[in-house]
């Protein structure tokens, strides 16, 4: 989820404490709390592949929230001698839990488990950035700070409505998985299996990705449209003897693997040498302006890799979000 998001919940979050301290500290408090698992940003400056790794890693686990919630409490005490540590071990803990459930909730997933085990858990209800949950709550937010009158119910709502609107959207996600599998059953229309994932606009708005054993097909959902899901385009699977092939030069295609949750891949001709991409249909759009946007450049998170003749990485092409590309050589 976007900061903004994160930060807003800390606010509100930091109206419902009952003076442990004084309201300003408090407001801080809950502030850095509640974004603080974020900080693991700072990891993509030391490249693409450690960020894979580690963004949403050690410090989106419940063991890293308690250890950052001793280390935040720890911090805040050194400066402030009566501040309370036990009261401020569970705020901050709690903050960490919020900021854990906003994320799980997106599409990118979360290594909730991380060290124990490094698997990336999805309830894939919310896109990673959600215009009208965060214009939802930073509004909520703003009238609870401006209200006198209805300031506790005001407050109360916001934080229902933090946990109630990925709930609404799992709901919502759900009805479309069924009536476009059974659309697809009515126009015999054979697959192995239907993934409904948030679009930009969720939950108006939702990728369908048909799976077959070597292709992925998507297109877009509009819960207003009745005609039905048109406009499939088709994308083949990322083969997996590629990814371990190229993992033999270099690691961060056996991490792509990994990272990625509908791998898919390209091929083309580019001199004497083949450019092979790989992307993933997570952050890909169905929706036309942001295709339109994205019409120079390969979607964000995906991996390109230039090969000789005989199938050897020569280098590789790395596409952060944001349109900018890292380029590593490998000869």
């Amino acid at each position: 989820m976007d900061p903004i998001t994160h930060i807003t919940a800390g606010l509100l979050g930091s109206q419902v404490v009952h003076k442990p301290l004084n309201k300003r500290f408090t407001i801080l408090f809950c502030i850095i709390a509640a974004w603080l698992p974020d900080i693991d940003n700072l990891v993509t400056f030391f490249g693409p592949e450690l960020y894979l790794i580690h963004h949403r890693g050690i410090t989106h686990s419940f063991a890293g929230g308690l250890i950052l919630s001793i280390l935040l409490v720890a911090v805040f005490r050194l400066f402030i001698r009566y501040f309370p540590i036990i009261k401020g071990l569970i705020i901050s803990l709690f903050m960490f839990l919020l900021h854990i459930y906003l994320d799980l909730v997106t599409s990118y997933g979360t290594q909730i488990f991380y060290p124990f085990n490094n698997t990336r858990y999805s309830l894939d209800a919310v896109f990673i950035v959600d215009l009208f949950y965060t214009v939802s709550i930073a509004g909520i937010c703003f009238f609870s700070f401006w209200s006198k009158k209805h300031k506790q119910r005001i407050i109360m709502l916001g934080l229902a409505w933090l946990f109630l609107y990925p709930v609404i959207c799992l709901g919502i996600k759900q009805a479309a998985l069924y009536r476009v599998e059974n659309e697809l059953q009515r126009n015999r229309i054979s697959f192995e299996k239907v993934h409904i994932s948030p679009e930009f606009f969720t939950p108006l708005f939702w990728k369908v990705i048909v799976e077959n054993r070597k292709t992925y097909k998507i297109a877009g959902f509009n819960i207003f449209n009745a005609s039905g899901t048109k406009s499939f385009i088709k994308f083949d699977k990322a083969e997996p003897h590629m990814f371990n092939r190229f993992g033999e030069c270099a690691s961060i295609f056996n991490t792509y693997a990994w990272f990625a949750s509908y791998p898919v891949m390209k091929t083309a001709k580019s001199g004497q040498s083949q450019l092979i991409t790989f992307g993933d249909l997570r952050f890909y759009s169905t929706i036309g302006f942001v295709r339109e946007l994205l019409k120079n450049n390969e979607p964000p998170f995906s991996l390109t890799a230039r090969v000789n003749e005989s199938r050897k990485v020569m280098e590789y092409y790395y596409h952060k979000p944001g349109g900018t590309k890292v380029i590593q050589h490998l000869e």
